[in-house]
């Protein structure tokens, strides 16, 4: 059995094309601002990103709310993600990702709603608001972006 994943790690690998190349690694975010007091976040950082080496990620509000968000690296044990579009509008949505469950000692929950319009087919983002709920203990316990102790 060894033998035989031995044999197939060396075929794997001999494989893919000469000269070595590696795949090109997807384009990342450094993640979002910190929200200011009303809990609004900027969003120009984020649409040059989007305008430059990020395009792959503006094909799609949800992809792109990913990306901002950086949701593959959130301590969140349950992400939730819903985009709406108002009736026939087609290039007009809005994102709501919910983090519940943060790895925080005050902050339990997290919640960002993004507005995006498309432009040229491409999505841009419009504006974003952030706002947060309190561990037990710690503070308010609906989301608003007062801070918690």
């Amino acid at each position: 059995m060894v033998v035989l994943a031995t044999l197939f790690a060396l075929a794997v690998g001999g494989c893919g094309g000469s000269g070595g190349n590696k795949p090109a690694a997807l384009p990342q975010w450094s993640g979002p601002p910190r929200a200011d007091s009303a809990g609004h976040v900027a969003v120009a950082g984020y649409n040059d990103f989007l305008a430059g080496d990020g395009k792959i990620f503006a094909r799609s509000p949800t992809a792109a709310t990913s990306e901002f968000l950086r949701l593959d690296r959130t301590g969140a044990m349950q992400t939730t993600i819903e985009a709406t579009s108002p009736g026939e509008v087609r290039n007009f949505s809005e994102v709501v990702a919910t983090l519940v469950g943060l790895q925080d000692d005050s902050v339990r929950d997290a919640r960002y709603t993004l507005e995006y319009q498309r432009l040229n087919g491409q999505w841009k983002l419009r504006a974003v608001d952030y706002a947060q709920r309190c561990q037990p203990g710690r503070g308010h316990q609906g989301y608003s972006p007062a801070l918690c102790s």
